[in-house]
């Protein structure tokens, strides 16, 4: 038996909370999921990368993207990031514009990121963004907390 669960009028969907931020990350307007896969198939530019940087993660946090030197051999070439390496750097700015809406800033945001949490296994969810289903975990966390689950 198949269920379908249908959104109340005027509620949104986790994503949709910090969408503004995220669209400042990615430097072009995020409306839906949809957008977040066209940017991936599409390719993102190396300068992503610079944006995520900036926003205060260290090379060590981002390097599960894509490696310094091929990074330099595209930035040389004019290339843009593959479609899993852009697909990995939308997750990680998901994540990053998710734990700043959450805590309200991106200071305290970026602490939680980096520190150490019981719920998931005494590790920082930083080290679980590198894959899908880390990723995943972290965002149940930030929803949790941001619903008023737990702090």
């Amino acid at each position: 038996m198949q269920t379908i669960a249908f959104r109340p009028t005027g509620a949104q969907a986790p994503y949709e909370r910090y969408l503004d931020r995220l669209s400042v990350f990615l430097s072009t307007k995020v409306r839906t999921g949809a957008d977040l896969a066209t940017l991936a198939n599409d390719r993102l530019p190396v300068d992503i990368l610079e944006r995520l940087l900036e926003a205060g993660l260290s090379w060590e946090e981002i390097t599960f993207i894509i490696p310094r030197r091929t990074l330099s051999h595209r930035r040389e070439k004019g290339q843009s990031l593959t479609v899993e390496e852009s697909d990995k750097a939308i997750r990680l700015a998901r994540i990053l514009a998710q734990a700043a809406n959450t805590f309200g800033d991106m200071e305290r945001g970026l602490r939680w990121l980096r520190s150490k949490q019981q719920r998931l296994g005494g590790v920082a969810p930083l080290s679980l963004a590198g894959t899908e289903q880390g990723a995943h975990l972290v965002e149940e966390q930030l929803v949790q907390i941001d619903e008023g689950y737990f702090a």
